[in-house]
């Protein structure tokens, strides 16, 4: 095979493989929500033990990602998809070997303590409420969260 097929081949591949994930098709998408009366509300009663789920909140030109967690134990917590460290990189974290990774600089946080640390590294908390199987989050507290994603500071 001469050289130049070589590299057409892999590079069609490659191409191929960031379109699909950039489609959500290897996971790792995020589902839209919506704010009802001020208000977004997330059923996760799908969601199984050591799992997360990502979500994007788009609302006066700003976007808004995050991640609700289920550890272990059972509990759900939320944090925000960037930390005060590396959220100028816009990578945000993947689910990985049941904790969360920051893309950027691959540091683990266990789920357990997902939203009850934050500063340097550690995915941001935000406020917002769980009962049962439920996440509440005001939507005026998730805007103020604007400023940890690039694509709001242009």
């Amino acid at each position: 095979m001469r050289p130049i097929a070589v590299i057409y081949f892999f590079g069609t591949i490659l191409f191929a493989s960031q379109a699909l994930a950039f489609f959500g098709f290897f996971g790792d998408s995020m589902e839209e929500v919506k704010a009802k009366d001020g208000q977004i509300v997330i059923n996760v009663s799908d969601l199984p033990k050591s799992s997360s789920r990502h979500y994007r909140y788009r609302a006066d030109g700003k976007v808004i990602k995050f991640f609700v967690v289920r550890d272990g134990q059972g509990i759900v917590r939320a944090a925000l998809d960037a930390c005060e460290a590396c959220w100028r990189a816009g990578k945000g974290y993947k689910f990985t070997d049941g904790v969360m990774v920051c893309v950027h600089c691959g540091q683990k946080f266990p789920l357990a303590r997902i939203g009850l640390a934050s500063g340097g590294c550690n995915p941001h908390p935000f406020p917002h409420r769980t009962e049962g199987d439920t996440v509440m989050i005001a939507a005026r507290e998730l805007l103020l969260e604007a400023k940890f994603f690039p694509e709001n500071n242009k």
